[in-house]
């Protein structure tokens, strides 16, 4: 992933700090970049096994990205919202890290909203997932000149 940071020609890094259920503090970090290349980030890193994350588009220039269920028990564990815009169409990605450090709660569900100005986009998970105590998710979206996201994370 540390290479795709390199193809941004600009990088705005959000980070937020959400309550876990245990009232101590739990990071999520995410970072709106825009990508020179996606496909050629893609064809250079055949290594990365980028698990695809379910999407919905609707009419109004939104995607809903979900991975995994709601479960009896669980709670939401981390958030974040943030976006960007630009005066020109620019292909970006977002990625999605949670925790930030440290043990994470055992993640059963992800709920990313994003609204952008066109309708094109793919959402991957690089790494951990459901099941586990981590997970990093990367949202690309493609000749946007905006982008905002409002993520969920929930687990027990």
């Amino acid at each position: 992933m540390a290479k795709l940071i390199a193809l941004g020609a600009t990088i705005l890094a959000l980070t937020a700090t959400v309550l876990a259920s245990n009232d101590q503090p739990s990071n999520v970090e995410a970072r709106i970049q825009i990508v020179e290349n996606i496909s050629a980030f893609r064809a250079a890193h055949p290594e990365l096994n980028l698990v695809p994350v379910e999407s919905t588009r609707s009419p109004r220039q939104q995607i809903l990205y979900t991975l995994g269920n709601r479960v009896s028990g669980d709670r939401l564990v981390a958030a974040d919202q943030n976006g960007q815009s630009w005066t020109t169409f620019q292909d970006v990605a977002l990625t999605l890290a949670y925790p930030q450090s440290g043990v994470g709660a055992v993640i059963s569900y992800i709920h990313v909203v994003v609204n952008q100005s066109s309708n094109l986009g793919r959402g991957y998970v690089v790494a951990g997932g459901i099941g586990q105590r981590y997970i990093q998710l990367v949202i690309e979206a493609s000749r946007t000149n905006y982008f905002n996201y409002d993520a969920q994370i929930y687990g027990k």
